[in-house]
């Protein structure tokens, strides 16, 4: 009720505003010098909005209302009520009696059947490789002398100090001394390289004296002409002499004239002549010209027997045997 009441009074209220504002018949002439604002070039439609606002307000308010009525409450799926049926006697209904059940006969029942893991099959263990073999005294020393040739002396001296760490006899000991001497003296190290001629020859004596034979005179001739270069290279004549002197007896003890042996051919020749020039420089001419003679007569017969390897040790001889010659004749 009280809804109406307000909704009347505004309706009223809406509707007389409205007629005011848009000046309509002689109530809305004092109106007219109200100002609107915004809608003041409006005027007559803002009244009429207004009047048929509160209008539509008064008739909504003077209108019966329905009564809602009561929805009723969902019911629950599967519960609707069948309607009653008519009950039978108890004593009418069939009796059915029951069947017996046949009896059950037990079934063998299988025994479950396990599955069985097959190993998977191992790859058979591989042997390792061997280790390579460590390289041998000879191997080295046959890689020495290839690098040397080439040229190769970094990789030489490397080989050299390998070398000194694994030689163990004496013999192996006076080879890699000799070998140090020969390159300290190529890289132009005197002291370094006398030094290591003489621990050759210290053990070369060692070796000679327990083993007298062709091979062991040829190791300590061979140290000894070490320690002779040595010596010439450093002005101690005397001291290369005495070592060209001996070595040059060690090499005629083992028949380096045998015309098999070049080897030791070459290097009685080569013996020959270096103290052939120590003679020379001591001005022994005579005797150092029946050193280059014997020289120039071993190299003649390597030349013989291979031209393309001793033809240049020949022609060397025959010129220095010629130059003393013609010292001693003028």
């Amino acid at each position: 009720m009280l809804a109406r009441l307000v909704g009347i009074i505004l309706g009223v209220l809406l509707a007389t505003s409205g007629y005011v504002v848009a000046g309509w018949g002689s109530l809305g002439t004092w109106a007219t010098s109200l100002d609107l604002g915004p809608f003041e070039p409006h005027r007559p439609a803002a009244g009429a909005v207004a009047a048929i606002v509160g209008g539509g307000l008064i008739i909504a308010a003077l209108l019966p209302r329905r009564k809602r009525k009561k929805k009723p409450a969902p019911m629950a799926f599967g519960m609707e009520l069948e309607p009653p049926t008519q009950a039978r006697p108890v004593s009418a209904l069939p009796v059915h009696k029951p069947a017996p059940a046949p009896a059950l006969q037990p079934q063998p029942v299988a025994p479950p059947v396990m599955p069985v893991a097959v190993p998977a099959p191992q790859p058979e263990p591989q042997a390792p490789p061997p280790p390579p073999k460590p390289e041998t005294f000879a191997q080295m020393r046959a890689r020495l002398v290839a690098l040397s040739d080439n040229g190769s002396w970094a990789e030489a001296a490397r080989i050299l100090q390998s070398m000194k760490r694994v030689a163990h006899t004496d013999e192996e000991l006076t080879v890699v001394y000799r070998d140090l001497g020969d390159f300290a003296r190529g890289q132009g190290q005197a002291d370094d390289a006398a030094e290591a001629y003489e621990t050759s020859v210290s053990y070369a004596r060692m070796v000679r004296q327990a083993h007298p034979n062709d091979e062991t005179a040829e190791l300590l001739a061979g140290a000894l002409s070490g320690v002779g270069d040595a010596a010439e290279a450093e002005g101690r004549l005397d001291a290369a002499l005495s070592a060209f002197e001996e070595a040059l007896a060690l090499r005629r003890s083992r028949g380096g004239r045998e015309a098999g042996d070049t080897q030791a051919q070459r290097a009685l020749s080569v013996n020959l002549e270096r103290l052939a020039d120590l003679r020379e420089d001591r001005g022994h001419r005579m005797r150092a010209l029946d050193l280059y003679r014997e020289s120039y007569d071993i190299a003649g017969r390597l030349a013989a027997t291979d031209p393309a390897r001793f033809g240049p040790d020949l022609a060397a001889t025959r010129a220095r045997l010629n130059e003393l010659e013609a010292k001693i004749q003028g």
